[in-house]
């Protein structure tokens, strides 16, 4: 389907790049004149994902991802370009025209995204009408759920196997529910609904759309909770239960609660807990928690008092120990869970006992290692002060890791130098904000140096100056042969018409401030006279070996060959530069 350029610059004038990708990735701040973050492609630590307002682009200097806002679009949400232009468009307000001829198929993912949007309404709606479903209501008033809670996380309930023919009467069929994990095949051929007879909880993303349910069982089904298999849109270890719910609180707090459970998450929030989410039946995975880092500032653990909870909880802190987030752990007093808490006594005692019974991590480790094991045997207590320095050299602060090692030797009596000494901390040299950097930065190229003069909009009166022989690079005639075309070009018009690699190499390009507040004139001459004596050079040293064997009489002489050879070395020396 073609789109006319003048809509594709209407959307993209209406809205600024930076606000669209930070709708995406919260972390994203201002930087001067550009904003930077973590990359969301890729695993960083330091932020090298950079986004330029000015030119309408983006760009990641470690893993050299690069576009414009439709490519951003397309990338992280994996849909086509047109879907991307249909979305901002439909964002920015501007109307895109359908005819008969140019309607475009869904792509496969979108489809499968409405299937699972269609059948969050089938079950919400079997939840809230059916008499199928009047157990389910029960339970739900049984546990506390209010009627605005229930609508909020589109609670549900999956009448036995109802979904499949009520999915096939809209058009839906096997294999496209299959895809979307709605259902599974099995060995007599029957297809079993994974939701059949449960309590619904529908998964979103960060976006809001729905790409999994949650199962609680009703009946005596032998597996209390049951989760949507992996689909293509749908990863557990990526996504975290009722953090879409919480965002507009979440933006004030930037704190965290790391829960076990659906029912906590949809109770705490019920009663105005900011921040509640919870892991998809799997432990905490490294995904979730830089998932985590792009929302918080700070995190709360809490998980239950019983051992799987404290492994759980164990677990997590291993994964927070390689970030920068301050977490502390909370156990809830009696064996309560969080909503039980909070039916029990209200958010106002819970805010107290989190603010004043919340456990740092290093006192949850120690006192973890340290409640079983024999304090009378030398060997046990070596061999358990051996697991904890383990835990605090993964933490990757170093002023984090010294505090930890305080508190340690405070605990045992000993001093800190044998600490540090018995796992080689001391020598673990860990510096805060601060990278090295050990690959040496290759000089640009001038005729790179001519381009990133040229974009700048203010120089593209000197395009006229040049001709299509002027560069010799690939990638940089094509740029100007852009230019030379439309030299009102954008940098994101650019980017746009680019395969990957070549949009990976021009965004370095476009990002360069070299030539911010140069005499323009001076700097055209400068580069245009520099280029212009290393073409010459490079064709002296074409010939320049040849050339010598004729005149030693080595190979049979060539005087045209001699004299442009001779032309060439006078131009080069007569500009001030020698062989």
């Amino acid at each position: 389907m073609a789109i006319p350029t003048e809509v594709i610059e209407q959307i993209r004038s209406f809205l600024s790049i930076e606000s669209v990708i930070g709708e995406y990735v919260p972390d994203l701040k201002q930087a001067g004149r550009n904003w930077k973050c973590c990359c969301p492609f890729h695993t960083e630590k330091t932020p090298s994902f950079v986004v330029s307002p000015e030119k309408g682009i983006f760009r990641c200097f470690g893993c050299g991802v690069a576009g414009d806002v439709f490519k951003f679009v397309m990338l992280i949400e994996k849909i086509s370009w047109i879907e991307a232009v249909r979305k901002l468009a439909q964002k920015s307000g501007v109307q895109i025209e359908e005819t008969k001829e140019n309607k475009f198929v869904l792509s496969e993912r979108a489809k499968i995204f409405k299937l699972l949007e269609t059948t969050a309404k089938f079950y919400h709606k079997c939840f809230l009408e059916t008499n199928a479903a009047k157990f389910a209501r029960e339970y739900a008033k049984q546990r506390g759920l209010s009627q605005k809670t229930i609508e909020k996380f589109m609670i549900g309930y999956s009448p036995k196997n109802k979904l499949v023919a009520a999915a096939l009467k809209k058009g839906y069929t096997y294999d496209m529910l299959l895809k979307a994990g709605l259902i599974t095949k099995m060995q007599n051929g029957q297809f079993f609904e994974y939701m059949s007879e449960r309590l619904v909880f529908p998964i979103t993303d960060v976006q809001g759309r729905v790409v999994a349910f949650g199962g609680r069982t009703l009946t005596n089904q032998k597996t209390k909770y049951i989760n949507s298999p992996e689909t293509e849109v749908y990863s557990k270890s990526a996504n975290l239960y009722g953090l879409f719910n919480t965002l507009p609180e979440l933006r004030q707090t930037r704190r965290i609660f790391l829960l076990e459970g659906y029912m906590d998450v949809v109770m705490t929030q019920q009663y105005g807990v900011a921040g509640t989410v919870a892991s998809l039946g799997t432990s905490f995975t490294p995904q979730q928690a830089r998932l985590v880092s792009r929302y918080a500032d700070n995190v709360v653990l809490l998980f239950d008092p019983d051992e799987a909870g404290k492994t759980a909880t164990q677990r997590a802190l291993d994964i927070f120990s390689g970030t920068d987030i301050p977490v502390k752990i909370a156990t809830l007093p009696d064996e309560l869970d969080p909503d039980e808490y909070l039916l029990k006594y209200g958010k106002e005692k819970f805010d107290k006992f989190i603010e004043e019974k919340s456990q740092n991590v290093i006192e949850f480790v120690f006192e973890r290692i340290f409640s079983n094991t024999d304090k009378t045997s030398p060997q046990a207590k070596a061999k358990a002060v051996s697991n904890i320095l383990n835990f605090v050299a993964k933490t990757k602060n170093v002023i984090v890791q010294r505090e930890y090692i305080k508190y340690i030797a405070r605990k045992l009596s000993v001093e800190e130098e044998i600490l540090l000494n018995k796992n080689s901390l001391k020598n673990n040299k860990i510096y805060i904000n601060k990278t090295e950097d050990k690959k040496i930065k290759e000089t640009d190229s001038l005729e790179e140096d001519m381009l990133k003069f040229l974009l700048k909009k203010g120089n593209r009166a000197f395009i006229k100056k040049l001709d299509n022989n002027f560069f010799t690079i690939k990638n940089c005639s094509d740029i100007y042969n852009l230019l030379s075309v439309n030299n009102n070009l954008s940098v994101a018009e650019i980017l746009s018409k680019l395969d990957d690699k070549q949009a990976e190499w021009f965004s370095k390009i476009a990002m360069d401030s070299s030539f911010d507040n140069l005499d323009i004139e001076e700097t055209f001459d400068t580069l245009y006279k520099d280029i212009s004596l290393a073409n010459l050079e490079k064709e002296r040293k074409l010939i320049e070996k040849e050339v010598l064997l004729m005149l030693d009489g080595k190979i049979e002489a060539d005087n045209e060959k001699i004299s442009r050879y001779n032309k060439l070395t006078a131009k080069i020396k007569g500009s001030g530069k020698s062989k």
